[in-house]
């Protein structure tokens, strides 16, 4: 059997991280979530996943600071940010610049689009 696909997802939503739990893991994925940036990190480390979903606002270490982290620790982890925040995209710019894989608006229109860009980011971490 074919190991399943790790993803962490990073959130102080409990709602949220939740969805994402429920969607990802009835396709598949093994599910782990945070609701803080210092335990998010721990199970980045812990689990090593192709693929990190992190909010920009969190308690503990903010997603800009998580971001910097995992790619240093793990260059080959793909970081896919999710926030609320919306400046004109200001923000998005800045983060795909620090090395952010992609960016998501909230609240998210389609948990699928999402899933394609996790497929996407699964790939290019294996290259």
């Amino acid at each position: 059997m074919a190991e399943r696909t790790r993803l962490v997802a990073i959130d102080d939503e409990a709602e949220f991280t939740k969805a994402i739990d429920d969607f990802f893991s009835a396709r598949g994925y093994e599910v782990h979530v945070a609701l803080t940036g210092p335990s998010g990190l721990e199970l980045v480390d812990a689990h090593r996943p192709p693929v990190v979903l992190v909010d920009l606002k969190l308690p503990g270490m903010d997603g800009d600071e998580l971001l910097q982290r995992i790619r240093r620790s793990h260059p080959a982890t793909r970081v896919i940010v999710i926030t609320a925040y919306n400046d004109g995209g200001k923000t998005r710019d800045r983060l795909l610049g620090l090395g952010a894989f992609a960016h998501f608006d909230k609240p998210l229109t389609s948990l699928r689009d999402l899933a394609e860009t996790i497929k996407r980011a699964v790939a290019d971490s294996e290259q």
